[in-house]
């Protein structure tokens, strides 16, 4: 196993993860898969911070993406695309709710590994990478969004460090501080 920085040649690859690793609607609604990628993928790949895992064969199993400051990301031309190609799906195209949290987390993530890879410390490996990354940029804090369904990444995230900073019915946003900064 290894972890490096994301290669722009990587692109299709990284994508495929995101899209097998998501709702299993995304295998069979080519609307839906538009959407993930231009909402969960693509505006990390093209502005942001990416790690791969390569498991000894050299093939990427795994991604964390991740942007410094959640603020300076242009989602915009993003949501025009989903607004144009994927128009259901234009209700899901909001990332206010980390709004309020942004002082103390402005950077965000997303994480995906193949179901074959996980387990034996992956993620965990992948998140260190990310977090020793933009800790050493002096980033204050990190936040992320669980649909509470997923149960396992809820699990994942609070065995990382990570503390509930909002739960609703249908997931919750976490967060962890970095640089010394305390998760009270």
């Amino acid at each position: 196993m290894k972890i490096e920085q994301y290669r722009k040649n990587e692109r299709e690859i990284v994508q495929d993860i995101c899209i097998r690793t998501g709702s299993s609607d995304n295998l069979v609604n080519p609307e839906h898969a538009f959407f993930t990628l231009h909402m969960y993928c693509n505006p990390y790949l093209d502005q942001g911070t990416c790690f791969v895992i390569r498991n000894d064969e050299d093939v990427i199993k795994g991604y964390i993406l991740g942007c410094e400051d959640f603020r300076k990301m242009d989602f915009d031309s993003y949501f025009a695309e989903i607004r144009n190609k994927a128009p259901h799906f234009v209700c899901r195209c909001d990332v206010s709710e980390y709004e309020k949290y942004y002082e103390e987390y402005p950077a965000h993530l997303h994480i995906d590994i193949l179901e074959d890879y996980t387990g034996n410390g992956h993620g965990t490996a992948l998140m260190k990478t990310l977090l020793e990354d933009f800790s050493s940029k002096g980033i204050r804090g990190i936040m992320v969004g669980v649909a509470k369904s997923n149960e396992r990444a809820f699990a994942f995230y609070q065995k990382m460090g990570f503390r509930i900073l909002e739960e609703s019915t249908d997931g919750a946003i976490l967060g962890m501080k970095l640089n010394g900064g305390e998760n009270k």
